[in-house]
């Protein structure tokens, strides 16, 4: 009997599964299109004024992160903190491309052959030497990073053979773990800091005046809440804030500047050097820090990235990357100082791509930071999401920042740099060249003339005159930039 109910309620199951299969799309459909058509003359009905349709204007007239963002102002009295940078694209890296060796040109014959040593500060007496062009950018513990994301980055960089950088903070720590650690001579106030310490500038590789950046210009900062390990690196004590001037210490003038360079490399064997967010005012910049003979020098672009920052600093202020390393290096050719100074450029690189464009441009050398912290994060991921953005296992104060396996984090941090280094390889096989520091303006070319011009090199639109050679363009309006010190236009081709 029990078999018999037991049959006789599966077979019943089956045909009304069958029986619901067949007639549900019907259902669906009839249901479906009975509310579409009442939302429908909801509506339209309705005024546009106060319906929900005006929504979509409003949304198109500020997009949802603005949105969102001027939502955020309207519950605070100070200016909102954005992470990581501005999300606009000022150097469009994608309307440059590659003109690939073939038969007048010959692609170099073996991979294997193309040279990526890079040498910083090649004139001093102790030059930072990498086996890549591709460094790690400075960001700084506490403020920003956790300490493990420090080592992490500290371990994956020499599993690469590259450097990494302290940011506004030193950890004998990071110290400990970096085979080449370029130090930052910062404008933080705190005690503990590489600048009030000659022992920590002792230690560098490198030292790097931070003077600007491009996410914050060369804004004041302040980091309110200073938990006890914060206080302990920083030499603070309670309720004290670690505060980020906006002039560097004992810098009020550009001679300051000059007078503290020359005090700094005649002490120290290693590189000095000076990073700087790139304005309209560049060659005014770079004609002081040619009087102060550093050994190189850190473009950091509009694009350029931070833990937070007032969105207005990040949008409206500085110049494209790229055309802050074609500036630049013109400049510095033309000052016959180029072989002695090492430019490098930073913000808003993120493919190997970027890295051989900026370096054709004139960089000898790339920051990455964003790139850098995805790679640390990109397998341990799992751990937060989807209730934390990956980037919580790297921030001092991110909730799940001490889940973060070091070593794992440095393994991929090095397959990533390796892997770019790759790309960096058949890149300069395919132009014909054995290195990296050989692939020029001539082996670009420009899909846009306002491109052509802001990189100084060959349009498809406006092809240059045969006779005219290198940098010359058809008679057209040119990008330029104006000092604001002097009457003269300065060109950038």
């Amino acid at each position: 009997m029990f078999w018999q109910i037991f049959g006789a309620t599966l077979l019943a199951l089956a045909l009304f599964s069958i029986a619901v299969a067949f007639l549900m799309p019907t259902l669906e459909k009839a249901l479906f299109n009975y509310l579409s058509d009442q939302a429908l003359q909801k509506v339209m009905k309705s005024r546009y004024m106060t319906s929900l349709t005006s929504a979509w204007s409003l949304l198109r007239r500020a997009n949802p992160q603005i949105f969102l963002e001027n939502s955020l102002r309207a519950t605070q009295d100070q200016a909102i903190g954005r992470p990581m940078g501005t999300p606009l694209v000022f150097s469009h890296w994608e309307n440059l491309v590659f003109n690939p060796a073939q038969l007048a040109h010959i692609p170099t014959r073996r991979r294997e052959e193309v040279e990526l040593k890079t040498v910083i500060g090649p004139k001093t007496a102790r030059p930072l030497v990498t086996d890549i062009p591709i460094l790690i950018a400075a960001m700084s513990y506490g403020g920003a990073l956790s300490m493990k994301a420090k080592i992490a980055l500290a371990l994956g960089a020499n599993m690469a053979g590259t450097a990494t950088n302290t940011g506004e903070s030193y950890l004998p720590e990071e110290r400990d773990a970096a085979k080449r650690l370029i130090v930052q001579y910062h404008r933080g106030t705190w005690p503990l800091s590489a600048q009030n310490h000659p022992e920590y500038l002792e230690s560098a590789d490198a030292i790097e005046i931070q003077i600007g950046q491009g996410a914050q210009a060369a804004s004041a900062m302040i980091t309110k809440h200073v938990d006890p390990e914060m206080q302990k690196y920083f030499g603070l004590k309670d309720g004290d804030k670690a505060v980020i001037a906006a002039r560097l210490q004992g810098v009020e003038t550009p001679q300051d500047f000059v007078r503290l360079v020359h005090q700094l490399k005649g002490r120290y064997s290693v590189p000095v050097g000076v990073k700087i967010a790139p304005s309209g005012w560049l060659e005014d910049d770079l004609a002081v820090i040619l009087d102060a003979h550093v050994d190189f020098i850190v473009l950091d672009g509009g694009e350029g990235g931070t833990h937070s920052g007032p969105p207005i600093l990040q949008d409206d202020f500085g110049i494209p990357t790229m055309a802050a390393i074609s500036w630049a290096d013109q400049f510095l050719r033309e000052k016959n100082c180029r072989q002695r100074i090492t430019l490098i450029a930073a913000g808003g690189l993120r493919s190997p791509g970027d890295y051989l464009k900026a370096m054709a441009l004139g960089a000898d050398a790339v920051y990455i930071g964003y790139a850098a912290l995805m790679a640390l994060s990109a397998y341990q991921a799992q751990k937060v999401l989807p209730y934390a953005p990956p980037e919580d296992l790297l921030y001092h104060k991110g909730k799940h920042h001490h889940e973060l396996d070091v070593d794992q984090a440095a393994r991929h941090l090095a397959h990533f740099l390796r892997s770019s280094c790759d790309e960096l390889r058949y890149g300069v096989q395919a132009v014909g060249k054995t290195n990296i520091h050989d692939v020029n303006r001539d082996d670009l070319v420009a899909l846009d003339p306002w491109t052509a011009q802001i990189a100084g090199v060959k349009s498809l639109v406006q092809p240059w005159i045969s006779q005219g050679g290198p940098g010359v363009f058809p008679e057209a309006p040119h990008f330029q930039f104006r000092s604001p010190n002097e009457g003269g236009n300065h060109p950038v081709h």
